[in-house]
């Protein structure tokens, strides 16, 4: 699968996946707040492997799985060097937002 032209949409599915995953390896806890996922996400997203991963990528298509943080535009636009103490201070979703997953 790996010879398959990826959209942007798929890429970056298929990367924050990957990097979940590689989290949950690492610092489950940290990786499962960080991200906003649940221990059985967690739980599933480690007992897949990476052609597992490939594949519903592959499928889901152009559905992004990981929508932007809701002050992402604000993030943007601060001062660089504000942009990393504002993301840490501010929740990365709204709450009616999480409470809809």
């Amino acid at each position: 699968m790996s010879q398959l032209q990826l959209t942007d949409v798929q890429a970056t599915n298929l990367n924050m996946l990957f990097a979940i995953r590689l989290g949950i390896e690492r610092d489950r806890v940290t990786t499962c707040s960080k991200f906003a996922i649940s221990a059985a996400l967690a739980d599933h997203l480690q007992s897949l492997d990476h052609q597992q991963l490939w594949s519903i990528v592959a499928h889901v298509g152009q559905a992004s799985l990981f929508p932007p943080r809701h002050d992402l535009l604000a993030l943007l636009q601060a001062p660089a060097p504000l942009a990393g103490p504002l993301a840490v201070v501010r929740t990365p979703w709204s709450a009616s937002s999480v409470s809809k997953s």
